[in-house]
């Protein structure tokens, strides 16, 4: 019965290290490195595995010793430290809180030191290769405009001297802090108006639907 329990215990604690998030498959791939796959193979297999996670279609020279013996568990543990910087970026994890995870995951003290210190090292290339990956409709928070009014030239005699409006709509990346431009359009005082009405009734609609 204790043998039972200290069993249950174990597998418990391993659920709540990664929330099961990692499968069953990629922890093994990592108790693999620091272990079956020794320290210094283990560090080129994560230096490997970082650069075909940043660069899936770069060209990446081969690495031959880390397959020229168990090639299938080699494999098995590229696997895993790709997911594994995956889960870690998507859920924003800091170095403290990977290192925590790697910790109840019981894998080798070199592995560990090792996967939490490329991770801290490159983190933000992380982040910003995971913010390309998807498809999002673009999420608007800046709203530029100017007034452009026909006038005579050497080319025209004649203006109608209405006035149009050139509306860009964009917003600015989180990792420079530049502006990039979503849509930008041309419309007159009247299709102009159109659209802040269109908008008005989004919004009384929007709260109606909040306070049902």
């Amino acid at each position: 019965m204790a043998t039972a329990t200290k069993s249950l215990s174990t597998s418990n604690n391993n659920t709540d290290a990664n929330n099961g998030l990692l499968s069953a498959t990629v922890v093994a791939g990592l108790k693999n490195l620091g272990t079956t796959l020794t320290a210094a193979i283990s560090k080129t297999l994560i230096a490997n595995s970082l650069k075909l996670t940043l660069h899936p279609d770069a060209i990446i020279a081969p690495v031959p010793e880390i397959y020229a013996t168990n090639a299938a568990i080699a494999k098995q543990s590229e696997y895993a430290v790709v997911t594994l910087y995956a889960v870690a970026t998507k859920h924003a994890w800091d170095s403290g809180t990977l290192l925590q995870q790697l910790e109840a995951l019981a894998l080798h003290s070199s592995a560990i030191e090792e996967l939490t210190r490329v991770y801290e090292d490159n983190r933000k290339e992380l982040v910003l290769r995971q913010l390309q990956l998807g498809h999002n409709f673009p999420h608007i928070t800046d709203v530029q405009w100017r007034i452009a009014c026909d006038v005579k030239s050497s080319t025209s005699s004649s203006s109608s001297g209405a006035p149009h409006f050139i509306i860009n709509l964009g917003q600015y990346r989180q990792s420079s802090g530049e502006r990039v431009t979503i849509v930008e359009f041309m419309c007159n005082a009247e299709e102009l108006q159109s659209l802040i009405n269109r908008l008005k009734d989004i919004e009384r609609h929007c709260n109606q639907v909040a306070m049902t």
